[in-house]
């Protein structure tokens, strides 16, 4: 029998709203995700900064006799990390058939719901929209190592920079690309909260990340920079301060179309630095 398709019912849209594994993942599962209207009223324009007191580590010196004794250094400072704005936006084009703002509203949301995180980590790889810092063509640029024969090599050349002066968990960073090889070789594994973590226990993003380095290159074919940084954390305006684009000024009238957008401020900040280097996926 034909379908009579201008007979279709409509339903709404199957399925879970659950996003990919990525960098909101990973943020979260460290307690570095801020929201619930935490970030600034300002900091849409101006960014923020905050102080750390974590960069650098504890040092020793030898113990004396009583007449001698060791000698302390006091001369580590705060670092002051700063964060620049950027703002991700969800768009939405459709007729104007069985349109009300509340769905309008919904339709955005989700859409956000989905999108969001791949769109902040592109962003966030690139150095894209004013977001500052980043992986590649930040500022201060990261540090590039020198390129690693493969992926173990890679990731132990990194965590050492790292954790040679930083002594909190790191996050690695790498593109969807890199993740099964990374898996399948072991060199990563899930913890109890889902998240992958080296041996070493440094948290990994796999996510949609550029793989360019530090200063924006396109990496050699079959290759790609990885990098590591201190402990992520991202500022988001809450949900409840989200701007939907008014339903009646997104109205075009001339084409029975609704043209509407939904914009969410983001920042996001590392700290004590970041290292890179690129490495091939050798195939065993």
């Amino acid at each position: 029998m034909a379908v009579l398709a201008n007979m279709r019912e409509y339903v709404r849209r199957p399925g879970s709203l659950t996003p990919s594994y990525g960098l909101f993942k990973v943020v979260t599962a460290m307690g570095a995700m801020v929201e619930g209207g935490v970030m600034p009223a300002h900091a849409g324009q101006g960014g923020i900064q905050y102080e750390t007191h974590v960069c650098g580590l504890p040092y020793c010196y030898e113990t004396n006799c009583l007449e001698t004794l060791g000698t302390k250094t006091i001369d580590d400072e705060f670092t002051v990390v700063t964060g620049d704005p950027f703002v991700i936006v969800t768009d939405l084009t459709c007729g104007l058939v069985g349109l009300t703002p509340e769905r309008t509203r919904e339709f955005l949301r989700e859409k956000a719901v989905a999108g969001e995180q791949a769109a902040v980590e592109l962003a966030f790889s690139n150095g894209d929209c004013g977001l500052n810092p980043s992986l590649a063509n930040s500022t201060p640029p990261a540090t590039a190592l020198a390129a690693s024969a493969d992926p173990v090599t890679a990731i132990g050349l990194l965590e050492e920079a790292l954790y040679s002066t930083y002594g909190l968990v790191g996050v690695l960073h790498v593109p969807y690309f890199a993740g099964p090889w990374l898996a399948a070789n072991h060199l990563i594994e899930k913890d109890a909260a889902g998240v992958w973590r080296t041996p070493a226990g440094t948290a990994v993003v796999i996510g949609n990340y550029s793989g360019t380095s530090p200063a924006g290159a396109a990496p050699a074919a079959g290759a790609a920079w990885f990098y590591i940084t201190g402990q992520v954390s991202i500022f988001r305006t809450a949900e409840d301060g989200v701007f939907y684009s008014p339903f009646d000024a997104s109205l075009n009238r001339s084409t029975n179309q609704w043209n509407g957008y939904r914009e969410r401020e983001y920042i996001v900040t590392y700290e004590c630095g970041a290292f890179a280097t690129e490495t091939t996926l050798v195939v065993a």
